[in-house]
């Protein structure tokens, strides 16, 4: 568990490499648990790809001849399926859109605090893209022990409010 990695090898300081690496890796699991999830649904469901593509305007823009379908009988789900690997999971307003389109999930709603979420999000990018440090090259010192605990089981409560949200579709269907 990384929590155990944090609190066996992480500094105090919040600086600390260890907790910064543990701290991106957190959001860019859920970011992947988000995009996995997403398509695995979409894809299992005729109803939920229709909606998803009644709402969505990329998706809407499609346009395929007779002879394309006849050659492709997979390329409904073909397209759905790369439009949902190209979306960038961290964009949680756009994701939000397309949880609630496919699977009638307010993904924003299930979230404890939004723009606590937001925030780490953001600084999640400064670490990978700018090696823990802000656009004005200030680096960054909010991942203490604590904070990286607490981002932990900010996204533990989402993942488990959307799992659950998940099942229950399931069981209607």
């Amino acid at each position: 568990m990384t929590g155990d990695l944090v609190a066996d090898h992480g500094g105090d300081q919040g600086n600390h490499i260890l907790n910064r690496m543990v701290f991106s890796h957190q959001i860019t699991a859920m970011e992947a648990y988000l995009g996995d999830t997403l398509l695995k649904n979409t894809l299992a469901s005729p109803a939920a790809m229709s909606r998803l593509m009644q709402q969505d305007r990329e998706l809407q823009k499609e346009k395929f001849s007779l002879a394309e379908v006849a050659a492709q009988p997979d390329l409904v789900n073909n397209k759905v399926r790369d439009y949902l690997r190209g979306i960038v999971y961290h964009d949680l307003r756009r994701v939000d859109f397309l949880y609630k389109a496919a699977l009638d999930i307010s993904l924003l709603c299930l979230v404890v605090d939004v723009e606590v979420m937001l925030e780490a999000i953001r600084i999640r990018h400064d670490c990978v893209h700018r090696n823990g440090a802000n656009k004005g090259s200030e680096k960054l010192t909010i991942f203490t022990k604590p904070y990286v605990h607490q981002t932990a089981d900010m996204i533990n409560e989402f993942v488990e409010a959307i799992e659950r949200k998940v099942r229950a579709i399931k069981r209607l269907t």
